[in-house]
């Protein structure tokens, strides 16, 4: 970390960042407090505007991971999980745009020249939503054995299948689809750009207390067809490319879930200091403020696991193990924090006036999300202890 200076967070977690660095979390803080959070609670009855994404955009949001000469920044790893953590503060969903963004630009790298054409200038701009199709109805963490189907006819690809719990599945323009394209295994998963309004699309959103304004559901692909570029990247290694996503979406996963907690510390705080309880304010209630400090400490020491896993990416080192722990520990701590926020706050809360359970919610959505916390355990025995002495391969 030796390039980095000394700073402070404005929460009260101190941190570490360039100069450049602090001015993006000064500038991210501010659009989450008072553009996000005025509204959070709004966006899960109501469609997330495209104004709004194109105001995301117009800050540098959309374009972060996306080369420069498509229209982004081709920001540091670091910078990414700063606007996950500030975001995260105001609408802990917007950090989604951040990891579905980063994931597309990584993987449309080995695309066609005129699908990065199309694709990255309307995400850096904010125009288009791309999802991520890998999980299906029988198959989420032992993804290598998905049946949704590709099949070559002359110059085309034929898509065949059902992808289940997908973000943005309600209204993503265009999904990066992994399907079996040759033989069993992981060898046999080759990666494909489906646009979405092509026929044989159907989408299906789902019911759900968490991440509603991400609209997740299932993608239904019958007999849909593209053209053979479409394919991205060589046959049978499409897997590999999922897996090298998932590292780093790991650790923006764990800040986003840490900036929520943080934000909520901070409300259950300025209670604490404000609520009256046997003559004092309750912070002053040893009950409290124990509580209080306890989480502070576990979510900075998730946050702090998560930016090494930032610049471990950054540097080009291997980071499997830290993305692992960070995706498992950072969410845990967090709807743990939240949790003791909203017992803390009494009623209101529990009630719908505050955004302490919706975001509570949220971030449970994603202890699952990408990984279950057993998952995440398995991949960290695995990388310590060696494959042969894993549950699976």
């Amino acid at each position: 970390m030796g390039r980095l200076r000394p700073g402070h967070d404005p929460g009260g977690l101190p941190v570490h960042f360039s100069e450049t660095d602090s001015l993006l979390q000064e500038t991210f803080r501010r659009f989450a407090l008072e553009r996000l959070l005025p509204d959070y609670l709004r966006w899960q009855s109501e469609p997330f505007p495209a104004d709004l994404r194109r105001e995301l955009a117009e800050i540098g949001v959309m374009g972060l991971s996306v080369p420069e000469e498509y229209g982004g920044s081709a920001s540091t790893y670091v910078q990414l999980g700063i606007a996950a953590e500030e975001l995260a503060r105001g609408d802990f969903n917007v950090a989604s745009f951040l990891q579905l963004n980063a994931i597309a630009s990584m993987l449309l790298g080995g695309a066609d020249e005129s699908l990065k054409r199309r694709w990255l200038p309307a995400v850096a701009s904010g125009e288009a939503t791309i999802a991520f199709a890998l999980t299906e109805p029988e198959v989420g963490s032992d993804a290598a054995r998905l049946r949704t189907r590709a099949v070559r006819e002359g110059d085309d690809f034929v898509i065949t299948g059902e992808k289940a719990s997908i973000t943005f599945a309600g209204y993503a323009d265009l999904c990066l689809v992994f399907a079996r394209s040759g033989g069993e295994g992981a060898r046999g998963i080759s990666l494909f750009a489906v646009p979405l309004d092509l026929p044989g699309v159907s989408r299906q959103v789902y019911p759900s207390p968490g991440g509603r304004m991400t609209s997740r559901g299932s993608l239904h692909f019958d007999d849909v067809r593209i053209p053979a570029d479409h394919q991205i990247g060589a046959e049978g290694t499409g897997f590999i490319g999922a897996m090298k996503a998932f590292d780093f979406n790991r650790a923006v996963i764990a800040l986003a879930c840490v900036g929520a907690a943080a934000q909520s510390l901070d409300e259950t705080v300025e209670y604490a200091k404000n609520r009256e309880a046997f003559g004092r304010p309750i912070a002053r209630h040893e009950g409290v403020a124990f509580q209080i400090a306890e989480h502070l400490t576990r979510v900075h020491a998730a946050r702090l696991l998560a930016y090494e896993v930032m610049e471990l990416a950054d540097s080009g080192e291997p980071h499997t193990t830290q993305a692992a722990m960070c995706k498992w520990y950072g969410p845990k701590v967090s709807a743990e924090a939240i949790h003791a926020c909203v017992v803390l706050h009494g009623w209101p809360g529990y009630g719908s006036d505050l955004p302490l359970m919706q975001r509570m919610n949220d971030v449970i959505g994603l202890e699952i999300g990408d990984g279950t916390p057993e998952i995440m355990k398995g991949i960290i025995s695995r990388e310590v202890m060696g494959r042969e002495y894993t549950a699976y391969r």
